[in-house]
């Protein structure tokens, strides 16, 4: 067994993850973070005034239970729950389930509907009531197992059995480990399909890129990538005369298989969510407060029907396989055996082909009754009902079983199949002398006949990984190494050469090794992945996806964009800082809120844990707490990760620049706001983008709505996420979430929606809010933030900054950190979603070093503002019928005549130390005609059509009789004129001239004429 660490539950900013619970579920280890602990201490009441519930009697035992890692993953969910929350549940409760996980345990829980049974079963067994399960599978009465672990049962109060019986863990457990299995699965459905299409000698033109791309699912395209990388340098498939040609299941594989991608994607996000559950007390009457979302159960079964579907298509491979050995086997030349015994015993290898297909489809029709009547309950389901979330969860593990069975049997059928075609292998051959070299002009050998085995017998690079690896699990090895005498004897029996083979007996082996979450598995599918991912030779680069080059012109824009931000910043006297690229893991966790999960972590090396930072302000926060900055005005330019969901055509990058500006440090209120603001405003004019406006609120005055409207304190950060999607989403389909996802009532959310509506000139509807009789004037929270607005409208309308502010109650800003002042600046009329937001963060500083920095700051969404750059110069260069600059070369040095290429250098050189921007040609003796004249008009190439292509104002030039004379001639380019100049005299000429070409750094006209403007 594979040793792991020990998986930390709580902490501040921690968040699991799938595959630790998934690492549980398998007998992992869990910490109880001692902070979690204080704080379970601290909420739950005091030794004297707790009272233990008399346990109830044992329920009877159910037919159908949870398997034990689904019982584990259970059991890790509620502790989670239990860490994250405020639940009043004392530490002793939290410490018994983490001993019963570390001692290997498991409670013995029901497999109903709901999740309430199993949870119930579980808080009964922490009361002493019930039974266990240990790791080798014996059963345990529930004392038993807690003295296993070393603990005795706690004991409940009836607060604690209805926070522990509350919540949707079981299903959200089981949930994780169809999600994370299933991805790896998957992998493993992909690799079998292609070894399957080699078996079959199958047609996959349609996996190609240009028939996948030309229906565009995103999952589809993925594992059809990954199929054809398996199967690179394979002489197997495309076969025009043996093979079977095109089959659907080959075909459709890649669309199957990339839904089954899709639906895993669906099902995990409810499955993260629930990882992040804080347990909440009971209301007065003893009434749950987490209602389950019926989100998790509908993309259970939803993943369910897409397993069952994958698994099916398989089945339809295996079966064709089947059908086809009798004729494989005929044809096939046994080497070291007997080709007719082979013959004969294809018939009855084919048919116990068929009976282990007939056996995983069996698995399968259950699979889909079992998914039936889950969907059946799920429509039927009241509101008030409990959702089934668990049996949805049952279905998708069954279905993920299905399939695993339906992948073992696929791929035993094409081991089998390649095997009989390949032949047995040969006995080793006594040494022979080599054959003596043809003579000169003889017959050339034959080297497609020198490889043994039936010509053409080549399976791609991945696929023969593969194929060796299940053959030497059916023939009887481990799946690593095996001797090779035994195992030549069983592949002989594999081959069908002594006219058997055991294939029921191999198929419980096969199914083992392909074990999703078994460790030489894995190990197998990362070796897979390598020949799936190296960079052949045909193979057309990519780009990662999120990411893009940039071109020399996009780079001059971006230069531009970069320098008037960086000339505002220096302007108001900021200092410029730089951070690491990467932090540690546990600096970003619990910064950002539900967007937490974006966040990129890089791989352990085996030591720190690391990941790629998200924005600026975290870095800078803790470069504040770390080198006990006191008071600083700083900005910072530098790129930023995010796993996001790139939308390119809005400016919506993995990869991209972010421009911080922020003042930390203790000073008067709102002076250093208004500074941040003005900033603002200042680069967006002299970017001049277009017409824009500044969405500002306070988050002071956002939370006190919330509480108007009656959203718990623990939901405020939730639907604060929600109301920052009404940019860009309906006010219907925000509710929706509130309602449905978050679980507020649909009157709250209705509360809500009469605020989000307010917007306006500042002051105007600062006028309003203020007025005595307004809820917000009422509050005290909100009082206060009005207050301290009224304050920063005040000063920005004295630096000229109010004008593009709109003050907008539905600006929300989902990050965690933000505490006062919020903003957003948006263009008008632009779909490029926000292009610059910031805000108050005085407690992030804190989290760090424990003293508070005040801190308030913005950042510039320069790939936004890029693009809006880059469409705008495009543009006007059309109009003017040029292009955009690349270079910022003034002077082209060139000449007429051979062994002129030193002197051109030597002048260029002086002109570098002038500081002028110069370039020379590099050809030795580079064509010119005599009529310059002539080449302006007619574009002639190399030098001067380069220095019209780049936009470059002066041409230096000389030949023969200028050096004589001891002259050079400048060339303005625009207006077509030149001058003669001493060669002592050209720098200071060409300094006099070249002020008037200073505007030309971007847009380059090319007129008829050869003027340029």
């Amino acid at each position: 067994m594979v040793q792991q660490h020990a998986v930390i539950c709580g902490g501040a900013g921690a968040t699991a993850t799938l595959d630790q619970v998934v690492a549980v579920a398998g007998g992992a280890h869990v910490a109880l973070d001692s902070a979690a602990l204080g704080r379970l201490k601290k909420e739950s009441p005091a030794p004297k005034a707790f009272q233990a519930e008399e346990p109830a009697a044992a329920a009877a035992a159910s037919a159908a239970a949870l398997e034990w890692p689904q019982a584990r993953a259970a059991l890790f969910y509620k502790l989670l729950a239990l860490v994250n929350g405020r639940s009043g549940v004392r530490p002793v409760v939290a410490e018994a389930i983490a001993a019963l996980l570390n001692a290997g345990g498991a409670p013995r829980l029901p497999a109903a509907d709901s999740d309430a049974p199993a949870l119930a079963a579980l808080a009964a067994l922490l009361q002493g009531v019930g039974a266990a399960e240990a790791a080798d599978g014996s059963q345990l009465s529930a004392a038993d197992a807690l003295a296993a672990a070393g603990v005795e049962a706690p004991g409940l109060s009836a607060a604690e059995r209805a926070v522990l019986s509350d919540g949707q863990g079981a299903a959200a457990g089981t949930a994780a480990l169809c999600v994370q299995a299933g991805k790896l699965l998957l992998a493993s459905a992909n690799a079998v399909a292609a070894l399957a299409a080699e078996a079959l000698q199958a047609d996959v033109k349609a996996l190609d890129t240009e028939a996948v791309e030309a229906c565009p699912h995103k999952g589809a395209i993925e594992a059809a990538d990954e199929i054809r990388g398996l199967l690179d340098g394979s002489r197997q498939v495309n076969a025009k005369k043996a093979g079977v040609g095109s089959l659907p299941a080959i075909s459709n594989a890649a669309q199957v298989h990339g839904s089954l991608l899709e639906a895993l994607n669906a099902a995990a996000g409810p499955a993260k969510a629930e990882l992040a559950v804080a347990a909440l007390p009971p209301t007065k009457d003893g009434a749950p407060q987490q209602a389950g979302s019926p989100s998790l159960a509908s993309a259970l079964l939803l993943l369910a029907t897409a397993t069952l579907k994958a698994a099916g298509i398989s089945l339809k491979r295996s079966a064709a396989i089947a059908e086809r050995l009798p004729t494989v086997a005929a044809a096939a030349v046994v080497a070291g055996g007997d080709a007719a015994a082979g013959a004969a015993g294809a018939p009855a290898a084919a048919a116990a082909l068929q009976q282990l297909v007939g056996g995983a489809a069996a698995a399968v029709e259950a699979g889909k009754r079992q998914a039936a009547e889950v969907a059946g309950k799920l429509a039927l389901a009241g509101e008030e009902e409990a959702v089934p979330s668990l049996a949805a969860a049952q279905a998708a593990y069954a279905a993920h079983k299905a399939l695993q069975q339906a992948v073992a049997v696929e791929a035993l059928a094409a081991a089998t199949s390649l095997r009989v075609q390949e032949g047995a292998p040969a006995a080793p051959a006594e040494p022979v002398a080599a054959p003596a070299a043809p003579a000169e002009g003889g017959k050339k050998k034959d080297k497609k006949k020198d490889k043994g085995g039936p010509a053409g017998m080549l399976l791609g690079k991945g696929t023969a990984l593969l194929r060796d690896y299940v053959e030497n699990v059916a023939a009887g090895g481990s799946g690593a190494t095996a001797e090779e005498d035994v195992l030549e004897h069983r592949l002989q029996r594999l081959s069908l050469a002594d006219g058997s083979a055991d294939l029921a007996a191999a198929l419980p082996a096969v199914a083992a090794a392909l074990d999703p979450l078994g460790h030489q598995w894995q190990l197998h599918l990362a070796a897979l992945r390598g020949v799936i991912e190296a960079n052949q030779a045909r193979r057309k680069p990519k780009i990662a996806k999120g990411a893009r080059d940039m071109m020399p012109d996009q780079m001059a824009i971006r230069e531009v964009a970069f320098d008037k931000i960086t000339r505002v910043f220096k302007r108001h006297g900021a200092v410029s800082i730089d951070t690491p690229v990467f932090e540690l893991r546990e600096t970003l966790m619990g910064k950002y809120g539900e967007d937490s999960k974006l966040i990129y972590d890089l791989a352990d090396q085996g030591g720190e844990i690391l990941s790629l930072r998200y924005d600026l302000t975290v870095p800078f926060a803790r470069f504040v707490a770390l080198h006990g900055v006191g008071n600083i005005k700083r900005y910072h330019i530098a790129k930023v990760y995010r796993r996001d969901q790139p939308q390119m055509a809005r400016g919506r990058f993995r990869e991209f620049f972010q421009c911080d500006f922020d003042i930390a440090g203790s000073y008067p209120t709102m002076v250093p706001d208004a500074e941040v603001l003005k900033v603002l405003v200042e680069i967006l004019d002299d970017l001049q983008l277009g017409a824009y406006e500044v969405k500002l609120n306070h988050r002071r005055l956002l939370d006190a709505m919330l509480d108007i409207a009656g959203v718990p304190p623990q939901k405020f950060r939730p639907i604060c996420s929600a109301i920052d999607k009404l940019d860009k989403e309906p006010w219907e389909a925000v509710r929706a979430e509130m309602v449905e996802e978050k679980g507020l009532p649909g009157h709250v959310a209705d509360r809500i929606g009469e605020f989000v509506v307010l917007r306006g000139q500042p002051q105007q509807l600062l006028a309003t809010l203020t007025e005595a009789s307004h809820p917000l004037a009422q509050h005290a929270e909100s009082a206060a933030a009005l207050e301290e607005l009224r304050t920063l409208f005040g000063f920005l309308e004295a630096m000229g900054a109010l004008g593009p502010i709109v003050f907008d109650l539905s600006l929300a800003r989902g990050l965690d950190y933000y505490t006062g002042v919020i903003y957003e600046a948006v263009l008008q009329g632009a779909n490029v979603g926000s292009i610059a937001a910031g805000g108050r963060y005085d407690k992030l500083v804190g989290m760090f070093s424990g003293k508070e920095v005040p801190a308030v700051g913005v950042s510039i969404g320069i790939e936004r503002v890029f693009a809006i750059m880059e469409a705008q110069l495009r543009a006007q260069a059309e109009a003017a019928g040029g292009t955009i600059r690349e270079t910022e070369t003034e002077v082209l040095v060139a000449s007429i005549g051979g062994g002129m290429q030193p002197r051109r250098m030597r002048l260029a050189a002086q002109l570098w130390a002038a500081g002028i921007r110069a370039e020379f040609g590099y050809k030795a003796n580079p064509k010119m005609p005599d009529q310059l004249g002539y080449a302006l008009k007619q574009g002639i190439p190399y030098l001067l059509g380069y220095a019209l292509k780049q936009g470059i104002p002066y041409l230096v030039l000389f030949g023969e009789s200028e050096v004589e004379a001891g002259v050079v001639k400048i060339k303005d380019l625009d207006a077509n004129t030149e001058e003669t100049v001493p060669e002592g005299e050209v720098i200071a000429r060409l300094q006099q001239l070249l002020p008037s070409k200073a505007g030309r750094r971007i847009v380059y006209q090319q007129k008829e004429d050869g003027a340029s403007a």
